[in-house]
């Protein structure tokens, strides 16, 4: 009997060890690979910290990450996505991401935000620009709203900044000509500049001819209309030409794209130019690339003009590529939630947070700015605010001119071929800053018939 009974118990083990052996075999799910676009640069102390990311989701969630530097071109985008190699996740502009979806490279993740709620704290404004027909196809990095850059060192050598040393900005665009032109008789740097090349012209220009009161693209009666080449826009193109060749405050430099203006205002060349305001990411460029000290930057709001202070909304968008599979697609989700960019208010998540901040604050980046939010959540925006105060490494006062955003009216990005608009006007730019006797009444009218001919009249038919 007790022979029996030692049997019996010792199959029960036996069956209890098979058991245990093929559940750990069958419950082990393979790795889940994903590649991920815009991977920081060699050199950098982002890309230190990516690979340490892509080390830390290997282990704690086995997920591969395969990191790809392609960044989002207008003219590497429609190539690359022909032929299927878009990373699984990518970065766009928010005046792309439209045009993605209608092109269909950009795979639906509605069903994954929902799962996760996050489609319950977006902002309104960014729903809007990821969605289509109720789907959502991206997922928000940031936004920004254009303020105005200064480089402190170049202000305090001119004698613009108060008693606290908190730098003068100029409020309007008159008096920012003003400032501009002290800085220049002072300092012999630039006091201004706009950008005028890689569409960065059109980007700038936006701004300003907003503010004297332009419009771009006007919709009547079922027909799309070029519309700046108004008298609004030719005072604001005007503008630009006498701080060219009346006040004489801008670089000596014809074509300037966005990676060159970061470089003149770095460098001390310049002392003022639009820029995005952004919580993360806003000043890497100038840190990683020129050593520009944080106690030397500044935002403050957009002047204003004729019509008031207005200014441009834009971002980034992660977007999917359309093969994604379902676990890619979580996998990807899980990736931006390690990075400290979901609204996931979990004891991991704010730790996922935290992480981000820390780690923009150990390696010298700016953390003081703000962006425009992309979560509007209370208890996240609540929780996200709290932790960001912990490792705030500038001067606040520097920043809030621009933080408060008073009187500031917000305007979204042209809905139509915004990017080629851009790139139309760059041509503008750069003839009304090289030609002394331009004339922009002509140069906006053959703008607009050009725009008009070439895009919108696609439409139209």
């Amino acid at each position: 009997m007790r022979r029996h009974i030692l049997l019996g118990l010792a199959g029960i083990v036996l069956i209890g060890l098979v058991v245990l052996l093929f559940s750990s075999f069958y419950g082990k799910k393979p790795p889940v690979t994903i590649s991920v676009g815009d991977w920081p640069r060699k050199n950098t102390a982002r890309r230190i910290v990516y690979d340490h990311y892509a080390a830390q989701i290997r282990k704690k969630h086995n997920i591969v990450i395969e990191p790809d530097e392609w960044s989002y071109s207008i003219n590497s985008f429609l190539p690359k996505a022909a032929v299927g190699k878009l990373p699984t996740i990518y970065n766009t502009w928010y005046t792309e991401v439209q045009k993605i979806i209608n092109a269909g490279y950009a795979v639906d993740i509605t069903g994954a935000l929902q799962e996760r709620g996050w489609d319950q704290k977006l902002s309104p404004l960014v729903a809007e620009i990821i969605r289509k027909d109720d789907r959502y196809y991206g997922f928000p990095r940031d936004a920004y709203l254009i303020g105005l850059m200064c480089n402190l060192k170049l202000f305090r050598a001119a004698g613009l900044v108060d008693t606290d040393g908190v730098p003068l900005f100029p409020q309007t665009y008159s008096e920012l000509a003003q400032t501009a032109r002290i800085i220049k008789e002072k300092t012999g740097a630039a006091g201004f500049l706009l950008e005028t090349n890689g569409n960065g012209g059109g980007w700038h220009f936006m701004n300003l001819a907003w503010s004297f009161g332009a419009e771009f693209e006007r919709e009547a009666e079922g027909k799309w209309q070029a519309v700046f080449n108004s008298p609004e826009a030719v005072a604001a193109l005007q503008y630009i030409k006498d701080l060219r060749w009346q006040d004489q405050v801008l670089p000596d430099h014809t074509l300037i794209d966005w990676s060159k203006a970061q470089e003149l205002i770095a460098t001390d060349q310049c002392a003022m130019k639009f820029e995005g305001g952004f919580d993360h990411n806003g000043f890497d460029h100038v840190v990683d690339h020129y050593n520009m000290a944080k106690e030397d930057m500044a935002m403050g709001r957009i002047p204003a003009g004729p019509s008031g202070r207005v200014a441009l909304l834009g971002g980034n968008i992660y977007m999917f590529a359309p093969n994604s599979t379902k676990a890619q697609i979580d996998a990807a989700l899980e990736w931006l939630r390690l990075l400290g960019m979901s609204p996931d208010v979990s004891p991991e998540g704010l730790q996922y947070i935290e992480d981000s901040y820390r780690n923009d604050f150990n390696n010298g980046y700016v953390v003081g700015n703000v962006c425009v939010p992309v979560w509007t959540d209370p208890e996240f925006i609540a929780a996200n605010g709290n932790i960001r105060a912990k490792y705030v490494n500038v001067e606040p006062r520097n920043f809030q001119d621009y933080i408060q955003a008073a009187a500031v009216t917000i305007r979204r990005e042209e809905p139509l071929y915004c990017q080629e608009l851009y790139g139309v006007l760059d041509g503008v730019i750069q003839t009304v800053i090289t030609d002394p006797e331009a004339e922009p009444q002509r140069l906006l009218d053959e703008a607009a018939r050009v725009f008009q001919r070439d895009y919108l009249d696609k439409l139209n038919h």
